[in-house]
């Protein structure tokens, strides 16, 4: 495995390394790293949003609720399918569109702005009153008014309003008036919006009024003319009819032919006599029967002679057996069966007699009867064949009768219903005056304005922490490279930076820098495998990280812990540390001793303010930095340092820049990477690591405003630092929450 894969590796963080943040809280922490834009995103729009209702003239809206006759289909039955009910509802959906339309139709609208004189409102006419109008409006105007188009009152003469300035008045009404069913009910809600409450519900009342007057008007002029065309049709028919039956009374008389002739009447008549003449005959055939039969014939007296003539015929057959045949009362019975037998005789012939006549009676009945049915045959047949032509008389005069009466029922219910005709929706409720305008709503419009400026600032934040790429915590860097963040250096005032670094470290314990700058040399001897002779090497990214001021700050403060430290200078391209450390020294350098020129004691020199702080100089720059650090001499100028100090700090340059620190790492037993707050990306990291090809230690942020880096609230707690530090410096602000929300300046970085 080469260097830059085992950088790689070394990149990606353990598990167990730094606890994962919840996304809420890390939510959270964004928000108020970016609070100020948030707030001034959300009352830019806020403001913006309250100038506009401040501008916007308010629009009032007043409904007026229409109900829609429907056609009722009833109670639903069980035959009845689903595509009936589909069809109904169709029909009543196309029923109330049917009256959508109408209600905003252009006749309707026309008539309410002639009556109501809409067109010389100068909401509805804008040149009806010119100076009303604000510039706005009249740049609106031109819009819709073309010059060529537009029609002003005063081009027609007084008196008299111009069709076409009614049509675009009309056009205006049409444009604020919605008409809408109300859900899937019956009912019409008729909106229209104005500037003027009180003028929204005028004309929504008028619309409605306008529209069910119209409905009614129309029909009353249907019915009157559906009724003038009855009339004269039933008139027409009348006059045929009155002339048809004249037709039949005059067939009639020329043809001898009564009212009530007819094939029906002859029919019935020859059935009477038919049937008469059947009775006859069979009465005739029974008296002849009867009279050519003597023992058939009966009478009452008959009878009653032949009882007697029983009774007398048992007597004497009694009496014969009793006396014998000589014996008067013998005779005397015989005597009286001899009368009875006479009476009987007398009697047999008058009844027979009788018979006979009533036979020739009946046979001249049938006769007469015979004669009469065949007389009536001959008539009907004969009234047959003159009564086609007036059954068909008849029959026009019928049809023509039906019709009549027909059409005069007709005409006399739509007579009767004229008065009572109605429109096919009714007024359910008038248009109120509104209270409140409907637009601008401002509760509403503030409220959504809100969430569309919290919406808004939000996109803004996640914007700003996208595109913000430089690293700025131990957090980032933890995620990127996976090295831990051993300290956060201040960045210190201009007014302050005069002071050297070494001489800040020591003479000013408990600030801030100081503290920052003696928790990353503790972190890294308590890292340090060696209790002395513990080599530090320090790099950075890019030039201008700080990386001198780093290494002259942990030399300072190991000596600020009673321990031997020095700085080695091995920046050949741009020696700078014999300055910040005030040395007063000859003129031999690191140079001098790699060329063997000098020796290593004439290459070490003290601050002039801190003679304990101890440092190697390099005084110019090198011609060949890389052949000059792979000098065996170098090996043999730390081996004596880590003999002399504690700590020896190797300050580099910058690793993106030259292959320096790689060639020096190979000396010192932990390296340090120096970040400049706020301008390392990751991109600049991962490359710095890979480049370095050695194991780091950490990392040190360099320059950090923590005035900024606590108002981001990144999770670091560098902001605790106030609480120990005796800096000259006030530190309300870090302890003053308000403060920093209001975004007050101090010279506290």
């Amino acid at each position: 495995m080469n260097m830059q894969e085992r950088a790689l590796m070394e990149m990606r963080p353990t598990e167990i390394a730094v606890p994962q943040q919840a996304s809420g809280v890390d939510f959270l922490r964004v928000l108020r790293r970016h609070q100020r834009r948030l707030i001034i995103t959300f009352l830019v729009v806020i403001v913006l949003t309250a100038l506009a209702l401040v501008f916007i003239e308010p629009r009032y809206q007043a409904t007026a609720v229409m109900r829609v006759d429907v056609e009722e289909s009833g109670l639903q039955t069980e035959d009845e399918t689903a595509a009936s009910i589909r069809d109904a509802e169709l029909r009543r959906e196309h029923q109330i569109e049917t009256q959508i339309q109408l209600l905003q139709s252009r006749p309707v609208a026309r008539q309410v702005v002639r009556d109501l004189a809409l067109h010389d409102d100068a909401e509805f006419n804008p040149d009806a009153n010119p100076d009303k109008k604000t510039g706005w409006d009249r740049f609106l105007d031109r819009l819709k008014f073309w010059k060529g188009d537009a029609v002003k009152a005063t081009q027609t003469p007084a008196g008299i309003v111009s069709p076409q300035l009614v049509e675009r008045t009309t056009d205006r009404l049409l444009e604020v008036l919605d008409v809408a069913q109300d859900g899937q009910s019956s009912f019409i809600d008729v909106t229209v919006t104005s500037r003027h409450p009180e003028k929204a519900a005028l004309i929504a009342n008028k619309i409605t009024r306008v529209y069910v007057k119209t409905q009614v008007e129309e029909r009353q002029a249907a019915i009157r003319r559906r009724i003038q065309t009855l009339d004269e049709r039933v008139t027409e028919l009348r006059d045929q009819l009155v002339s048809t039956e004249q037709t039949i009374a005059s067939y009639r008389r020329s043809h001898g032919l009564d009212a009530g002739a007819g094939s029906q009447a002859d029919a019935a008549q020859m059935g009477r006599a038919a049937a008469e003449l059947a009775a006859i005959r069979g009465q005739r055939a029974e008296s002849e029967r009867r009279s050519g039969s003597a023992g058939q014939i009966m009478s009452p007296l008959l009878a009653d002679l032949r009882s007697q003539q029983a009774t007398a015929q048992r007597r004497l057959g009694e009496l014969t057996t009793l006396y014998g045949s000589a014996h008067p009362d013998v005779l005397k019975v015989r005597a009286e069966l001899a009368q009875l037998d006479g009476s009987i005789a007398r009697e047999s012939g008058r009844v027979g007699a009788q018979l006979a006549n009533e036979a020739s009676a009946q046979r001249s009945r049938e006769a007469q009867l015979a004669g009469d049915l065949a007389s009536l045959r001959a008539r009907s047949l004969n009234d047959i064949a003159e009564g086609v032509p007036l059954a068909d008389l008849e029959r026009n005069a019928q049809a023509t009768q039906t019709v009549y009466l027909a059409l005069l029922g007709r005409l006399k219910e739509i007579t009767r219903n004229e008065k009572t005709v109605k429109a096919d929706a009714a007024i359910a409720s008038p248009a109120l005056q509104p209270t409140q305008p409907s637009f601008p709503r401002r509760t509403q419009i503030m409220g959504a304005a809100a969430a569309a400026a919290l919406i808004f600032g939000m996109i803004i934040v996640m914007l700003s922490e996208a595109l913000d790429t430089q690293v700025r915590s131990a957090a980032q860097v933890w995620a990127i490279s996976g090295l831990p963040t051993l300290g956060m250096i201040p960045e210190l005032p201009k007014s302050r930076r005069r002071m050297p670094t070494h001489l800040r470290v020591i003479g000013q314990p408990y600030s801030v820098f100081a503290e920052a700058i003696r928790s990353v040399e503790t972190r890294m001897g308590r890292n340090a495998t060696r209790a002395t002779g513990n080599i530090v090497l320090v790099t950075s990214p890019l030039p201008d990280e700080g990386k001198t001021s780093v290494s002259i700050g942990l030399a300072a403060a190991a000596v600020a812990r009673g321990r031997r430290a020095i700085v080695a200078d091995f920046d050949l391209r741009r020696p700078g540390l014999a300055g910040l450390l005030e040395d007063t020294s000859g003129e031999k350098d690191l140079l001098d001793y790699i060329r063997g020129d000098a020796e290593i004691d004439e290459i070490i020199f003290t601050s002039s303010s801190t003679p304990a702080v101890h440092g190697v100089k390099a005084n110019r720059p090198a011609p060949d930095p890389g052949a000059a650090i792979a000098s065996p001499r170098v090996e043999t100028l730390f081996a004596i340092l880590r003999d002399r100090y504690d700590l020896i700090v190797i300050n580099t340059p910058p690793v993106l820049a030259v292959s320096d620190a790689q060639q020096l790492a190979r000396f010192a037993e932990q390296s340090l990477l120096v970040l400049r707050w706020g301008r390392t990306t990751p991109d600049l990291l991962r490359s710095a690591i890979l480049q370095f090809g050695e194991t780091l230690t950490g990392v040190v942020f360099n320059r950090v405003r923590y005035r900024k880096h606590a108002r981001l609230d990144y999770g670091d707690g560098i902001h605790q630092y106030h609480r120990y530090a005796r800096d000259d410096q006030p530190y309300a602000l870090l302890r003053n929450p308000l403060l920093r929300l209001r975004g007050r300046r101090s010279e506290l970085a």
